[in-house]
């Protein structure tokens, strides 16, 4: 009777819940970890390619500019309860950690992974041998080895912005690529030991090209 139960709910749960409209969407949630300008220019950037973006600051002065540039916040206690009882961040797909704080960006990449459905990256430090932890800490880098925290924020400040834009073409001089968010709402990241390609035939979208 165990068994026969179990196989029925096996099959029959999918489409019950697509029928009743409670699945799950294959869009990617991100939550991007971190206040600075630049920070939230890529939270835009992600929301007009079609994601739910969600955002985590810890400064008051940082969330302020958050809710000012319209993009969702969490709650100031999410954060400490998923790393620190490692509670489940629940409906979140991805986690960008993305703060100035090196040691933190790593420490975190460790606790956080385990407790969201996807993946975890971090930023990578301005040189290997910067911090006490980062150096010695596993972990998915994002963006190729020459766009540390330093060399994003330096651009930014000197005016570069982060645009989105159709994947169906040659990003001009000067850009480079951050992410690609699929068709389908998946988000691709680069990273220190990838970067992802458009898909023929698909409308895939580059947000994070940053302009000169």
């Amino acid at each position: 009777m165990i068994v026969a139960t179990v196989v029925l709910y096996g099959l029959t749960a999918a489409p019950v819940a697509r029928r009743l409209h409670v699945t799950r969407p294959a869009r990617t949630r991100p939550l991007l970890i971190g206040g600075e300008r630049w920070v939230i220019d890529l939270g835009r950037a992600l929301r007009s390619a079609g994601l739910d973006v969600l955002m985590w600051a810890g400064l008051d002065q940082q969330r302020e500019q958050v809710r000012q540039a319209g993009l969702e916040l969490a709650p100031g206690e999410l954060l400490a309860a998923a790393t620190g009882r490692g509670a489940r961040l629940e409906e979140i797909t991805a986690v960008l950690l993305l703060t100035d704080e090196d040691d933190f960006n790593a420490l975190a990449s460790v606790l956080l992974t385990g407790n969201v459905e996807g993946r975890v990256y971090r930023l990578a430090p301005p040189l290997r041998s910067h911090g006490v932890v980062a150096p010695y800490t596993s972990g998915e880098i994002l963006f190729g080895d020459d766009l540390t925290r330093g060399a994003l924020s330096g651009r930014y400040h000197d005016g570069a912005r982060i645009v989105a834009q159709p994947a169906n073409g040659v990003l001009p001089a000067g850009h480079d690529l951050l992410f690609l968010v699929r068709a389908d709402g998946q988000l691709a990241a680069v990273t220190h030991t990838g970067t992802p390609a458009p898909e023929a035939g698909r409308h895939d979208r580059v947000p994070g090209a940053g302009c000169p």
